[in-house]
Protein backbone atom coordinates (compact mmCIF):
# COMPACT_ATOMS: atom_id res chain seq x y z
CA UNK A 1 0.00 0.00 0.00
CA UNK A 2 1.67 3.41 -1.08
CA UNK A 3 2.06 6.05 1.73
CA UNK A 4 -0.20 8.66 2.06
CA UNK A 5 2.50 11.90 0.89
CA UNK A 6 4.35 12.36 -2.45
CA UNK A 7 7.84 10.84 -2.71
CA UNK A 8 10.86 12.65 -1.25
CA UNK A 9 9.34 15.38 0.94
CA UNK A 10 7.90 15.37 4.62
CA UNK A 11 4.23 16.32 5.08
CA UNK A 12 2.98 19.47 5.06
CA UNK A 13 0.26 18.83 7.83
CA UNK A 14 1.61 20.02 11.28
CA UNK A 15 1.70 18.87 14.79
CA UNK A 16 -1.40 18.91 16.83
CA UNK A 17 -2.22 21.38 19.09
CA UNK A 18 -1.85 19.82 22.22
CA UNK A 19 1.82 18.76 21.30
CA UNK A 20 4.45 21.01 22.83
CA UNK A 21 6.57 22.18 19.84
CA UNK A 22 8.49 25.55 20.36
CA UNK A 23 11.35 26.32 17.96
CA UNK A 24 14.62 27.17 19.84
CA UNK A 25 16.30 30.09 18.47
CA UNK A 26 18.91 29.59 16.36
CA UNK A 27 22.59 29.20 18.17
CA UNK A 28 25.17 31.34 16.03
CA UNK A 29 26.15 34.76 16.32
CA UNK A 30 26.31 37.75 14.08
CA UNK A 31 29.17 37.57 11.98
CA UNK A 32 31.99 40.30 12.79
CA UNK A 33 31.71 43.31 9.77
CA UNK A 34 31.30 47.04 9.85
CA UNK A 35 27.04 47.95 9.57
CA UNK A 36 26.36 51.05 8.27
CA UNK A 37 24.44 53.80 10.05
CA UNK A 38 21.08 53.03 10.93
CA UNK A 39 18.16 54.84 12.50
CA UNK A 40 17.71 55.26 16.22
CA UNK A 41 14.95 52.29 16.02
CA UNK A 42 16.64 50.12 13.62
CA UNK A 43 19.98 50.51 15.51
CA UNK A 44 17.94 49.27 18.78
CA UNK A 45 16.67 46.35 17.40
CA UNK A 46 19.62 45.69 16.01
CA UNK A 47 20.94 45.55 19.65
CA UNK A 48 18.48 43.35 21.19
CA UNK A 49 18.66 41.04 18.37
CA UNK A 50 22.53 40.71 19.33
CA UNK A 51 21.72 40.17 22.68
CA UNK A 52 19.10 37.82 22.29
CA UNK A 53 21.26 35.62 20.39
CA UNK A 54 24.23 35.77 22.27
CA UNK A 55 22.00 34.68 25.55
CA UNK A 56 21.05 31.82 23.60
CA UNK A 57 23.28 29.30 25.07
CA UNK A 58 22.22 29.61 28.87
CA UNK A 59 18.58 28.60 27.28
CA UNK A 60 19.63 25.28 27.62
CA UNK A 61 19.74 25.22 31.04
CA UNK A 62 15.90 25.73 31.12
CA UNK A 63 15.60 22.56 29.73
CA UNK A 64 13.15 20.95 29.67
CA UNK A 65 10.58 23.69 30.96
CA UNK A 66 7.40 22.26 29.76
CA UNK A 67 5.94 18.45 28.90
CA UNK A 68 7.67 16.65 26.01
CA UNK A 69 5.73 14.37 23.72
CA UNK A 70 6.98 11.28 22.77
CA UNK A 71 5.57 10.05 19.55
CA UNK A 72 4.98 6.24 19.11
CA UNK A 73 4.70 5.47 15.91
CA UNK A 74 3.15 2.46 15.89
CA UNK A 75 -0.79 1.47 17.42
CA UNK A 76 -1.22 0.61 21.33
CA UNK A 77 -0.09 -2.69 22.74
CA UNK A 78 2.58 -3.61 20.78
CA UNK A 79 6.35 -3.83 21.83
CA UNK A 80 7.36 -0.44 20.74
CA UNK A 81 3.98 0.74 22.69
CA UNK A 82 4.78 -1.42 25.93
CA UNK A 83 9.06 -0.40 25.17
CA UNK A 84 7.28 3.26 25.55
CA UNK A 85 5.69 2.80 28.10
CA UNK A 86 8.52 1.38 30.59
CA UNK A 87 10.89 3.73 29.53
CA UNK A 88 8.44 7.35 30.02
CA UNK A 89 8.05 7.20 33.52
CA UNK A 90 11.52 7.13 33.95
CA UNK A 91 12.58 9.91 31.74
CA UNK A 92 10.01 11.88 33.72
CA UNK A 93 12.09 11.23 36.45
CA UNK A 94 15.56 12.16 34.94
CA UNK A 95 14.06 15.18 33.24
CA UNK A 96 12.01 16.31 35.84
CA UNK A 97 9.09 17.05 33.06
CA UNK A 98 6.19 14.62 32.11
CA UNK A 99 6.85 12.86 29.03
CA UNK A 100 3.28 12.72 26.93
CA UNK A 101 3.52 9.55 24.73
CA UNK A 102 1.23 10.02 21.17
CA UNK A 103 0.38 6.69 19.29
CA UNK A 104 0.57 8.12 16.02
CA UNK A 105 0.84 4.68 13.88
CA UNK A 106 0.45 4.17 9.84
CA UNK A 107 2.72 3.53 7.33
CA UNK A 108 4.37 0.61 8.91
CA UNK A 109 6.00 3.54 11.32
CA UNK A 110 6.79 6.17 8.60
CA UNK A 111 3.51 8.53 9.37
CA UNK A 112 5.12 9.61 13.16
CA UNK A 113 8.58 8.83 11.87
CA UNK A 114 7.65 11.51 9.39
CA UNK A 115 6.23 13.65 11.71
CA UNK A 116 8.92 13.76 14.01
CA UNK A 117 11.56 14.05 11.23
CA UNK A 118 9.63 17.53 10.15
CA UNK A 119 8.87 18.77 13.87
CA UNK A 120 10.80 21.59 15.36
CA UNK A 121 14.78 20.37 16.71
CA UNK A 122 14.01 22.25 20.27
CA UNK A 123 13.76 18.87 22.37
CA UNK A 124 10.07 18.75 22.87
CA UNK A 125 8.94 16.40 20.41
CA UNK A 126 11.08 12.52 20.94
CA UNK A 127 10.22 9.45 19.28
CA UNK A 128 10.59 5.79 20.64
CA UNK A 129 11.34 4.64 16.89
CA UNK A 130 12.25 0.92 15.80
CA UNK A 131 14.31 -1.36 13.11
CA UNK A 132 10.92 -0.74 11.10
CA UNK A 133 9.96 2.79 11.46
CA UNK A 134 14.22 3.44 10.75
CA UNK A 135 15.76 0.69 8.56
CA UNK A 136 13.38 -2.12 6.88
CA UNK A 137 10.06 0.41 5.27
CA UNK A 138 12.82 2.65 4.03
CA UNK A 139 14.67 0.03 2.58
CA UNK A 140 11.40 -1.42 0.62
CA UNK A 141 9.58 1.70 -0.10
CA UNK A 142 11.67 5.16 -1.84
CA UNK A 143 8.55 7.31 -1.36
CA UNK A 144 9.58 7.66 2.64
CA UNK A 145 9.51 11.26 2.90
CA UNK A 146 12.72 11.14 5.15
CA UNK A 147 16.17 9.53 5.78
CA UNK A 148 16.11 6.90 8.51
CA UNK A 149 19.65 8.55 9.60
CA UNK A 150 19.92 11.58 8.63
CA UNK A 151 16.88 13.22 9.11
CA UNK A 152 16.96 12.13 12.95
CA UNK A 153 19.32 13.06 15.73
CA UNK A 154 19.55 9.30 17.52
CA UNK A 155 19.91 9.94 21.23
CA UNK A 156 20.57 5.98 22.08
CA UNK A 157 19.34 2.73 21.72
CA UNK A 158 16.71 1.08 24.75
CA UNK A 159 16.24 -2.56 23.42
CA UNK A 160 17.36 -5.25 21.14
CA UNK A 161 14.71 -8.75 20.60
CA UNK A 162 16.18 -11.33 18.29
CA UNK A 163 14.27 -13.09 15.73
CA UNK A 164 13.49 -16.87 16.43
CA UNK A 165 12.79 -19.05 13.48
CA UNK A 166 9.55 -21.35 14.57
CA UNK A 167 8.08 -24.36 12.99
CA UNK A 168 5.00 -26.07 13.74
CA UNK A 169 5.63 -29.50 16.03
CA UNK A 170 4.93 -31.74 13.61
CA UNK A 171 7.85 -31.05 11.64
CA UNK A 172 10.23 -33.66 11.47
CA UNK A 173 13.38 -31.26 12.24
CA UNK A 174 14.58 -30.14 15.39
CA UNK A 175 18.18 -28.52 14.38
CA UNK A 176 18.41 -25.87 11.26
CA UNK A 177 20.74 -29.30 9.14
CA UNK A 178 17.58 -30.98 9.56
CA UNK A 179 15.21 -28.13 8.69
CA UNK A 180 17.05 -27.53 5.45
CA UNK A 181 17.32 -31.49 4.38
CA UNK A 182 14.01 -31.29 4.91
CA UNK A 183 12.82 -28.50 2.80
CA UNK A 184 14.90 -29.55 -0.08
CA UNK A 185 12.70 -32.69 -0.08
CA UNK A 186 9.47 -30.36 -0.78
CA UNK A 187 9.12 -29.43 -4.36
CA UNK A 188 7.84 -25.74 -3.04
CA UNK A 189 10.04 -26.09 0.07
CA UNK A 190 8.19 -25.18 3.12
CA UNK A 191 5.73 -22.59 3.48
CA UNK A 192 6.81 -19.86 5.40
CA UNK A 193 4.32 -16.86 6.77
CA UNK A 194 5.12 -13.16 7.73
CA UNK A 195 3.06 -10.05 8.54
CA UNK A 196 3.46 -8.91 5.00
CA UNK A 197 5.56 -8.20 1.98
CA UNK A 198 8.92 -6.02 3.02
CA UNK A 199 7.91 -6.05 6.91
CA UNK A 200 10.77 -7.00 9.43
CA UNK A 201 9.99 -10.96 9.32
CA UNK A 202 9.86 -10.86 5.78
CA UNK A 203 13.20 -9.38 5.18
CA UNK A 204 14.72 -11.78 7.76
CA UNK A 205 13.54 -15.17 5.69
CA UNK A 206 15.28 -13.45 2.46
CA UNK A 207 18.34 -12.80 4.75
CA UNK A 208 18.46 -16.93 5.82
CA UNK A 209 17.35 -17.86 2.40
CA UNK A 210 20.26 -15.70 0.96
CA UNK A 211 23.17 -17.03 3.45
CA UNK A 212 21.93 -20.62 3.88
CA UNK A 213 20.08 -23.70 1.38
CA UNK A 214 16.48 -23.11 3.14
CA UNK A 215 14.43 -23.89 0.18
CA UNK A 216 11.24 -21.73 1.66
CA UNK A 217 7.91 -20.43 0.05
CA UNK A 218 6.85 -16.77 1.38
CA UNK A 219 3.35 -16.34 2.12
CA UNK A 220 2.41 -12.91 2.82
CA UNK A 221 -0.46 -12.24 5.52
CA UNK A 222 -1.66 -9.31 7.07
CA UNK A 223 0.05 -9.20 10.82
CA UNK A 224 1.94 -11.65 13.10
CA UNK A 225 -1.03 -12.86 14.30
CA UNK A 226 -2.75 -14.27 11.72
CA UNK A 227 0.50 -15.85 10.63
CA UNK A 228 1.63 -17.29 14.18
CA UNK A 229 -2.06 -18.60 14.16
CA UNK A 230 -1.78 -20.75 11.27
CA UNK A 231 2.01 -21.93 12.25
CA UNK A 232 0.22 -23.08 15.07
CA UNK A 233 -3.05 -24.79 13.82
CA UNK A 234 -0.16 -26.16 10.61
CA UNK A 235 -2.08 -24.21 7.74
CA UNK A 236 1.89 -23.05 7.41
CA UNK A 237 5.26 -24.63 8.08
CA UNK A 238 6.85 -21.64 9.75
CA UNK A 239 7.78 -18.26 10.48
CA UNK A 240 10.98 -15.68 11.38
CA UNK A 241 9.02 -13.75 14.13
CA UNK A 242 10.38 -11.69 17.28
CA UNK A 243 11.22 -13.65 20.67
CA UNK A 244 9.38 -11.42 22.54
CA UNK A 245 6.06 -12.57 21.08
CA UNK A 246 6.93 -16.22 20.02
CA UNK A 247 8.82 -17.46 22.84
CA UNK A 248 5.73 -18.01 25.11
CA UNK A 249 4.34 -19.78 22.58
CA UNK A 250 7.31 -21.94 21.65
CA UNK A 251 7.16 -22.72 25.74
CA UNK A 252 4.22 -24.06 25.84
CA UNK A 253 5.10 -26.49 23.26
CA UNK A 254 2.89 -25.19 20.57
CA UNK A 255 5.14 -24.39 17.92
CA UNK A 256 8.67 -25.31 18.09
CA UNK A 257 12.14 -22.72 18.39
CA UNK A 258 14.91 -24.26 15.48
CA UNK A 259 17.15 -21.29 15.89
CA UNK A 260 17.68 -17.79 17.47
CA UNK A 261 18.95 -14.89 15.09
CA UNK A 262 21.26 -13.42 17.83
CA UNK A 263 25.43 -13.16 18.04
CA UNK A 264 24.72 -15.07 21.40
CA UNK A 265 22.05 -17.04 22.52
CA UNK A 266 19.26 -15.11 25.09
CA UNK A 267 19.52 -16.15 28.52
CA UNK A 268 15.68 -16.60 28.57
CA UNK A 269 16.22 -19.39 25.73
CA UNK A 270 19.45 -21.42 26.91
CA UNK A 271 18.60 -24.15 25.01
CA UNK A 272 17.73 -22.68 21.47
CA UNK A 273 21.28 -22.56 19.57
CA UNK A 274 21.64 -19.19 17.55
CA UNK A 275 21.87 -19.87 13.34
CA UNK A 276 26.19 -19.26 13.72
CA UNK A 277 26.37 -22.56 16.31
CA UNK A 278 24.46 -24.19 13.21
CA UNK A 279 26.59 -23.62 10.87
CA UNK A 280 25.34 -20.44 9.34
CA UNK A 281 27.70 -17.59 10.45
CA UNK A 282 26.91 -14.53 10.70
CA UNK A 283 23.40 -14.01 10.17
CA UNK A 284 21.55 -11.93 13.26
CA UNK A 285 18.00 -10.21 12.69
CA UNK A 286 17.47 -8.39 16.00
CA UNK A 287 14.82 -5.55 16.08
CA UNK A 288 16.01 -2.76 18.05
CA UNK A 289 13.90 0.33 19.79
CA UNK A 290 15.41 3.81 20.07
CA UNK A 291 15.45 7.14 21.09
CA UNK A 292 14.79 9.74 18.28
CA UNK A 293 14.55 13.47 17.84
CA UNK A 294 14.78 15.61 15.04
CA UNK A 295 18.07 16.32 13.27
CA UNK A 296 19.56 19.61 14.11
CA UNK A 297 18.79 19.26 17.85
CA UNK A 298 20.90 22.07 20.20
CA UNK A 299 24.33 20.17 21.22
CA UNK A 300 23.13 20.70 24.75
CA UNK A 301 19.24 19.55 24.51
CA UNK A 302 21.27 16.93 22.98
CA UNK A 303 23.27 15.88 25.58
CA UNK A 304 20.41 16.18 27.93
CA UNK A 305 18.66 13.71 26.42
CA UNK A 306 21.51 11.39 25.71
CA UNK A 307 22.29 11.09 29.25
CA UNK A 308 18.61 10.89 30.76
CA UNK A 309 18.42 7.66 28.43
CA UNK A 310 21.84 6.41 29.46
CA UNK A 311 20.82 6.27 33.31
CA UNK A 312 17.65 5.02 32.85
CA UNK A 313 18.54 2.11 30.97
CA UNK A 314 20.86 1.66 34.41
CA UNK A 315 17.54 1.07 36.27
CA UNK A 316 17.68 -2.50 37.44
CA UNK A 317 13.35 -3.02 37.15
CA UNK A 318 13.21 -1.47 34.14
CA UNK A 319 16.06 -4.02 33.00
CA UNK A 320 14.22 -6.91 34.69
CA UNK A 321 10.78 -5.84 33.08
CA UNK A 322 12.60 -5.82 29.68
CA UNK A 323 14.22 -9.24 29.85
CA UNK A 324 10.66 -10.51 30.95
CA UNK A 325 9.44 -9.00 27.87
CA UNK A 326 12.24 -11.14 25.36
CA UNK A 327 14.06 -8.04 25.24
CA UNK A 328 17.92 -7.18 25.90
CA UNK A 329 18.89 -3.78 27.35
CA UNK A 330 21.42 -1.72 24.67
CA UNK A 331 24.99 -1.60 26.55
CA UNK A 332 25.89 0.66 23.37
CA UNK A 333 26.63 4.33 24.19
CA UNK A 334 25.07 6.90 22.18
CA UNK A 335 28.28 7.36 18.85
CA UNK A 336 28.18 3.14 18.66
CA UNK A 337 24.38 2.77 18.49
CA UNK A 338 24.52 5.49 15.59
CA UNK A 339 26.93 3.17 13.31
CA UNK A 340 25.13 0.32 14.66
CA UNK A 341 21.50 2.10 13.23
CA UNK A 342 23.16 3.54 10.51
CA UNK A 343 24.36 0.21 9.12
CA UNK A 344 21.44 -1.62 9.72
CA UNK A 345 19.45 0.49 7.21
CA UNK A 346 22.36 0.10 4.90
CA UNK A 347 21.98 -3.71 5.26
CA UNK A 348 18.45 -4.17 5.00
CA UNK A 349 18.57 -1.39 1.92
CA UNK A 350 20.78 -3.83 0.06
CA UNK A 351 19.13 -6.48 1.02
CA UNK A 352 15.85 -5.27 -0.31
CA UNK A 353 17.48 -4.20 -3.48
CA UNK A 354 18.89 -7.59 -4.13
CA UNK A 355 15.58 -8.76 -4.36
CA UNK A 356 13.65 -6.27 -5.85
CA UNK A 357 11.72 -6.19 -2.55
CA UNK A 358 9.34 -3.05 -2.69
CA UNK A 359 6.03 -2.01 -1.01
CA UNK A 360 5.44 1.24 -3.01
CA UNK A 361 2.84 -0.66 -5.41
Amino acid sequence: MPLPFPPHSLPTHSLPAHSPATHSPATHSLPARSLPALPRRAGMATLFLSAALAATPALADDYPSHPITMIVPFAPGGNVDITARVLAPLLTKELGRAIVIENRSGGGGAIGASAVARAPADGYTLMLGSSGSNATVPATNSRVPYDPIKNFTILGGVTTTPSLLVVNPRIPAKTFEDLVKYSLGKPEGLSFGSPGIGSFNHLTLELVKQKSRLHVTHIPYKGAGQAMSDVISGQIDGMFDQSSSSMPIAQEGRIRAIAQLSEHRSPLMPDVPTLAEQGVPGVTAEVYTALFAPAGLPKAVEARLAAALAHAKQDPALRERFQKLGAEVVAMDQVAFLQYATEEAQRWRDLAKANNITTQD
